[in-house]
């Protein structure tokens, strides 16, 4: 009897060591920390349906209609035939026109904003020196931290769900915002036809997005933007995703998966070629923190080692610091900008690429500082306020300069004007 027991112990421990074993496998994908496979949201808590099963169920609880495409197969295409520009399209080499580009953090409307916009529209969630700079870009892009459903009775076992009644797409299409990446940790918290559909509403809506799909072809293809003789590539991934059954596979809709990283390097060297630029928006990092940790950085390097030329990122709820490497400009999180939640700080991204001196695309940065409250996002307008923020920022992104204006330079365009400064005094 006594050896009975004791095999029984020995089965049970090697039970136990292969189900942990294969736990930390799928945690440590591609040798890099991932983040939380669950994490904490600073949310407004009426809008919060709280369940205590932490199993994530993708079940099919949207009504979709047959004049969905997204409930169609998708069809697998090679590269030509997803980036090829079209036949009307003539590429430039220099010109005048500068192409302005803007970038929000994550956007979702909560109880709070809702009623603020039920009330006044727009200008009830976001002020108008934001949308005055929204207005004048050519572009604008943003990350829906929501599933946009009706169906919130039927909400996947998750802590945190959150979900935007359908009514309220509009929003987005009113504030200008034309680009959303959907890859993200909440886009699947309603199941699959949830999050097909907020791909139709968004279509009906005239706003493209990325990131998500009907399989893993799907979701990780580049949206292009062609002005006026450029094309810009967009391709969006999470690493931050509740349970494996979230990523998008060649069988199965889901979100495209950021954790292993050589699927994303694919992408952007797929559709390098067929692009002037390549932009990246990741959803990524820990919540609450300010600063990135060493598996986003090494995420970075290899993003812009693949050929983007800007990645940007949210998630974390804060700002996060800017860094270069190898003359791309990474900004790790953008913070939330129009949510809902605790009040924090956000900044709203401008990119402009200048061809008129370099037919390549001089690519220049500010920021604008702002607060995201319980219903509206204000731009800061107190100098001395905006100078606290800057220089917190600056205090964490050391291969960078920015300005009290908000303009980013890097160290070597900061060395290049001491040296002309300096020329300069000399010569007189």
């Amino acid at each position: 009897m006594e050896k009975f027991y004791k095999n029984l112990i020995i089965i049970i421990s090697v039970i136990i060591v292969i189900f942990f074993s294969t736990v930390m496998f799928f945690l440590y994908n591609n040798n890099l920390k991932p983040d939380e496979v669950l994490e904490t949201e600073m949310i407004d808590t009426e809008s919060i349906i709280i369940s205590t099963t932490s199993e994530i169920i993708l079940e099919s609880n949207e009504d979709n209609s047959d004049k969905n495409p997204y409930t169609e197969k998708y069809e697998a295409k090679t590269n030509e035939e997803k980036y090829k520009s079209s036949e009307h399209f003539k590429s430039v080499e220099k010109r005048d026109k500068k192409d302005l580009f803007y970038f929000m953090g994550d956007v979702y409307l909560s109880k709070h904003p809702r009623s603020a916009y039920d009330e006044m529209g727009v200008k009830g969630i976001i002020d108008d020196s934001y949308q005055k700079l929204i207005n004048s870009g050519d572009f604008i892009v943003a990350n829906l931290e929501c599933s946009i459903t009706d169906k919130t009775s039927d909400a996947a076992d998750k802590t945190f769900t959150f979900a935007l009644p359908t009514k309220y797409v509009k929003a987005f299409k009113e504030i200008g915002i034309n680009l959303f990446t959907m890859a993200n940790n909440h886009i699947l918290d309603y199941g699959v036809d949830s999050m097909l559909n907020s791909m139709k509403l968004l279509d009906d809506n005239g706003i493209q997005h990325i990131g998500v799909g009907r399989s893993i072809d799907e979701a990780r293809t580049a949206y292009i933007k062609e002005i006026e003789g450029k094309r810009y590539a967009f391709i969006g991934a999470s690493s931050v995703l509740p349970a494996e059954s979230w990523k998008a596979t060649y069988d199965n809709a889901g979100v495209f998966n950021g954790y292993n990283i050589a699927d994303l390097c694919e992408e952007i060297k797929a559709v390098k070629p067929y692009v002037d630029k390549v932009i990246v928006y990741m959803h990524w990092g820990r919540e609450l923190e300010e600063t990135s940790n060493d598996w986003q950085k090494q995420y970075a390097r290899r993003i812009v080692n693949a050929g983007a030329d800007l990645v940007v990122g949210a998630h974390s709820h804060t700002v996060q610091e800017i860094e270069y490497y190898n003359g791309v400009p990474i900004i790790y999180s953008l913070g939330n900008f129009i949510y809902g939640g605790t009040m924090r700080d956000t900044i709203l991204l401008e990119a402009s690429f200048d061809y008129s001196n370099d037919k390549n695309g001089q690519l220049q940065l500010r920021i604008y500082t702002g607060v995201s409250n319980y219903q509206k996002v204000r731009k800061d307008w107190n100098k001395e306020e905006i100078a606290v923020k800057i220089k917190n920022l600056q205090d964490r992104s050391s291969t960078c300069y920015i300005g009290d204006n908000g303009y980013i330079f890097t160290m070597a365009q900061v060395e290049a004007a001491l040296k002309q400064l300096e020329t300069a005094g000399s010569a007189n």
